[in-house]
């Protein structure tokens, strides 16, 4: 393994990607951290078939947590060293639970197939579900009732900003699953209630990996934008928010909500490194 000092993990979507592209001031601090000795993570909801849709094979990163924490890859060989998935079982109770609800839900597939899905339609419409559906309508397909599926990687209801209350009651109901609020990144407005197996989040698939590479003793930072990447900062010792994001925390360090975010954090946080390793 290759001796790294740090790791510096970025959620991808709304914080390193923005309006579809990274910036070049992005791109670039993002890839001198390989030669200072800092492991590079990207950490992001999107599953791999998403991620690299607008990652090219090539992207300087070491590691990538998709889909919240459902799976940890080296992003170069691509070996997997976590997926977790959903049992029958869960799945039914799961989506005989949402359906009571009336919400509209999608139950992915277990990983690398993924990006496909079953939907069922709630009892009001919802237009950021009808939009998430378009957008991946290749994948899709209408169920009756609940999937006959053995396995799933997650599923995911979408409901308006005003039911957000939801996420607390099926984080009790399904206290012995992985329960992940994100805000959508298709209106910014909506709620995504992600369900997942236990133990899923991203702070769970960095762990992962500072586990692998023997790292507990090293300074890590992260940055982030949103509900799902909390967990990831609160862990971190240089937790970074973009400034004007759904985190109103003050105990993380704000970056400024322009294209060089990013940058800047990545530029604070290796002073901080430095200055730690000439006091040792």
């Amino acid at each position: 393994m290759t001796p790294y000092r740090g790791i510096f993990v970025s959620d991808l979507d709304g914080t390193l990607l923005r309006d579809g592209r990274i910036s070049p001031e992005d791109l670039e601090a993002f890839g001198t951290l390989g030669g200072r000795g800092i492991l590079r993570v990207i950490a992001t909801g999107r599953s791999l078939h998403s991620a690299e849709a607008c990652l090219p094979h090539d992207f300087p990163a070491d590691y990538i947590v998709l889909s919240t924490g459902n799976q940890v890859m080296h992003w170069e060989t691509r070996e997997v060293l976590r997926s977790s998935r959903l049992l029958a079982d869960e799945i039914q109770a799961i989506c005989s639970a949402l359906r009571g609800l009336g919400l509209s839900f999608m139950v992915h597939d277990d990983f690398p197939g993924n990006q496909g899905f079953a939907f069922s339609r709630g009892q009001k419409p919802v237009e950021d579900f009808e939009c998430r559906l378009a957008l991946h309508a290749a994948h899709g397909r209408e169920m009756d009732g609940c999937p006959d599926m053995d396995t799933a990687s997650q599923v995911l209801a979408v409901v308006d900003a005003a039911d957000e209350g939801l996420h607390a009651r099926l984080a009790k109901e399904f206290a012995g699953l992985s329960v992940i609020r994100a805000t959508s990144p298709l209106d910014g407005r909506s709620v995504w209630i992600e369900i997942f197996a236990a133990g899923v989040s991203k702070a769970a698939g960095v762990r992962d990996i500072i586990d692998r590479h023997g790292l507990q003793d090293a300074m890590i930072a992260a940055i982030g934008n949103d509900h799902n990447d909390r967990d990831m900062l609160d862990m971190a010792h240089v937790p970074f928010k973009i400034e004007n994001s759904f985190l109103g925390d003050d105990t993380y360090i704000t970056a400024p909500n322009t294209g060089d975010a990013v940058a800047r954090a990545i530029a604070h946080y290796t002073e901080l490194l430095q200055a730690d390793a000439e006091r040792s």
